[in-house]
């Protein structure tokens, strides 16, 4: 889930001294059309990133507005597969604060002609720093005129919830706080805010210092729109003590919520990677349900009239996987690496796989095999490949290059965290057209 990767993301970055090797070390004026649309819906395929290095973005019909692998924002021209930083400071290296692509971002949306993100970054006022929680900010569209928008909290720092990233869905912000849903339109006081759901929160296990034991259940809600719905996925307790992962709707001009799915038990699916849990990937459009089992296959549930009906068996092709959805498509790598791990180190790891993408309709038909061997001759290592997102005939994703350090037998969590620091860590930001093959190399971060 979004959580795990986030926490994964911010310990690395609290961890890790990074330099920008890779980048352009000046600032200066940023080359990005000053006008840009984007639709007012909540963006689906935006949604779908299994990256910890860049699972925060947002498309306009010109590029794609992204977090980078160093933290910093960046913008990715779609016709010319060019990325640019966003910072437009003069002879900035992008090491600190001070710079402009220093967002802080953890969602991103685009809507009339702004760049909007959620930030919890403590803020530099009259003399000192002053925390006022999450909220949401934005600036233009080469990212300068950073403003505040509006609040995320009702108290700063007051949510004990694990909560999932906001979404932006026709102007409207959707946010959970302490445990509930809530609606807010775009700019508007916190005060103002709509409940639309209020679910108890959990007795989460800490240790003596009260701090949340790894692997405790806290609440979390993944949240999505389509159309008049707004979609919420929390895992429920059922009769037996165990958790299942189950979806609601939220008729948007009713408010009137349902449960229309829970995800399927091994006897009713089969087995997969993280059966009995969660689906590895999931997307709605136009109100029915697609869903990605690892190691089993494509399905599809109408979410009106409960129907689901299996429609490609993966199992072989790709006996585990790691997926991302369009809304034409999904795109499953036979990826032996579980993406879901907290840590995912490659000198523990035997990776299987990972070399090709294979792509089905939406109707269950196979559209294309995909090679990516080439890219393991070319890198040496290559750990493993990360799928960020899906948009038109391009399927975007991450290679992480990164060298392999020794530890010298130990098994130390110490040794281990220092041997990552010692690391000369590389990723690619890469491309492959569906109809093609063609695989572009666009961007690289080194450090």
């Amino acid at each position: 889930m979004k959580t795990t990767k986030r926490l994964f993301a911010a310990l690395l970055a609290s961890l890790l001294t990074l330099s920008l090797a890779a980048c352009d070390k000046g600032g200066g004026k940023v080359n990005i059309p000053a006008d840009q649309a984007a639709g007012v819906d909540f963006q689906r395929n935006m949604h779908q990133s299994v990256s910890p290095e860049i699972d925060t973005m947002c498309e306009t019909e010109a590029g794609i507005y992204f977090m980078g692998p160093h933290y910093r924002a960046y913008y990715l021209d779609k016709a010319a597969k060019r990325v640019t930083i966003l910072c437009n400071k003069p002879e900035c290296d992008h090491q600190d604060e001070t710079c402009g692509a220093d967002l802080g971002a953890y969602a991103m949306w685009f809507y009339e002609n702004r760049l909007y993100f959620t930030s919890a970054d403590y803020v530099y006022e009259n003399g000192g720093y002053v925390d006022h929680g999450k909220r949401v900010y934005s600036v233009g569209p080469d990212g300068t005129g950073r403003r505040v928008e509006q609040a995320l909290e009702f108290v700063p720092n007051g949510d004990k919830a694990n909560a999932a990233d906001p979404i932006l869905h026709r102007g409207v912000v959707y946010f959970s706080y302490d445990g509930d849903l809530y609606a807010l339109p775009l700019g508007r006081d916190i005060e103002d805010a709509e409940k639309l759901w209020s679910q108890e929160l959990p007795e989460v296990a800490t240790d003596g210092h009260g701090i949340p034991v790894l692997g405790a259940r806290t609440l979390s809600y993944d949240l999505w729109a389509d159309g008049d719905t707004l979609y919420f996925m929390t895992a429920l307790e059922q009769s037996d003590g165990t958790y299942r992962d189950t979806l609601f709707a939220c008729d948007l001009n009713t408010g009137e919520i349902s449960e229309v799915w829970r995800t399927p038990s091994p006897a009713e699916a089969g087995t997969w990677d993280t059966a009995g849990v969660s689906p590895t990937q999931w997307y709605i459009l136009d109100g029915v349900l697609y869903f990605y089992l690892s190691g089993n296959g494509l399905w599809r549930t109408d979410l009106a009239g409960g129907e689901t009906v299996k429609l490609a068996d993966t199992s072989q092709i790709a006996p585990h996987g790691t997926a991302i959805f369009s809304d034409d498509c999904l795109c499953v790598l036979n990826d032996g690496l579980d993406s879901h791990e907290l840590f995912s180190y490659s000198d523990f790891t035997d990776h299987a796989g990972g070399d090709t993408l294979t792509v089905y309709g939406l109707d269950g038909t196979l559209r294309a095999e995909l090679s990516l061997k080439s890219l393991y001759e070319k890198f040496d290592p290559l750990n493993h490949i990360q799928l960020i997102c899906c948009t038109g005939d391009d399927i975007y994703f991450l290679v992480d290059a990164t060298g392999r350090g020794t530890l010298g037998g130990s098994s130390q969590v110490g040794d281990v965290m220092g041997n990552e620091m010692k690391r000369v860590r590389q990723y690619i930001l890469c491309s492959v057209s569906i109809s093609t093959g063609e695989l572009t190399e666009i961007e690289a971060w080194k450090w």
